[in-house]
């Protein structure tokens, strides 16, 4: 109840801050919330359509980047030869923008879905591949060496040891990743697509339609909003551990 009352608080400054703003200015190049508002609910369809298209693709770059970048990262963590084998080859590819690599994608894997995906994978896969990577070379040895001697199989250790452990710094990896993959994703979306809010925004934005072009960019934030609040319950669900020991740390600071 109480982080339903600070997203509301948030929610209602952020609407006051518009509402002043498009005051101030006084244009139609910015138009207040209200008639954004009213804009949005006349498009609403077409809207729904554009967002359903952009999400698809952050969920399935999601999944992809997972399952990719985390078996990968657990080897690179727990095997110095395979870290030396690959940890040279990420730490040069991880700092190249990615979107500089678009017109390259375009290239090798056309102008469809794939290539507005895969732009959206080379993002979330090297901040998932390096935090999986650092989280999983954190764990004591002893962990596991405690683990097989109570009779748990290597594979057992993967499941029961090392997965829960990198856990949360793999969710905050997501949570992170996800806001630049929309970035990215938008940009995808502005060429050779007439399918995703990228498209909607810009071709809103052609139209001179203000309106709409920010009921867009309220509904790609939307988007981003819940796929956070959607890691965030993940979290708080399968990091019980983790929540429980940060409430007894808090306890102890605040006991006089």
């Amino acid at each position: 109840m109480r982080r339903a009352a600070s997203f509301a608080t948030g929610a209602a400054t952020i609407l006051a801050l518009w509402w002043i703003g498009s005051i101030a200015l006084d244009s139609p190049v910015f138009p207040g919330p209200g008639a954004v508002a009213l804009r949005t609910l006349e498009i609403a369809p077409r809207l729904a359509a554009h967002a359903g298209a952009s999400l698809a693709r952050v969920i399935v770059a999601l999944i992809l980047s997972v399952v990719l970048a985390v078996p990968l990262g657990l080897a690179m963590g727990r095997s110095r030869r395979v870290d030396r084998v690959i940890a040279p080859t990420a730490y040069l590819l991880y700092p190249v923008p990615k979107i500089a690599l678009l017109p390259l994608v375009f290239l090798v894997v056309g102008i469809g879905e794939t290539a507005r995906i895969l732009i959206v994978v080379m993002v979330l896969f090297f901040q998932i591949l390096v935090a999986v990577r650092d989280a999983s070379r954190a764990i004591p040895a002893g962990y596991i060496v405690a683990f097989l001697s109570l009779g748990g199989t290597r594979r057992q250790a993967v499941r029961f040891v090392l997965l829960p452990a990198i856990l949360p710094q793999l969710l905050t990896s997501i949570r992170i990743g996800t806001g630049t993959g929309l970035a990215v994703l938008f940009f995808a979306e502005t060429f050779f697509t007439d399918r995703g809010l990228g498209a909607f925004i810009v071709e809103s934005w052609m139209r001179v339609s203000y309106a709409e072009m920010l009921s867009g960019i309220v509904t790609l934030g939307l988007i981003g909003f819940v796929l956070f609040a959607a890691i965030d319950t993940v979290e708080r669900r399968v990091c019980r551990w983790a929540h429980a020991a940060d409430a007894k740390i808090a306890d102890v600071r605040t006991t006089p």
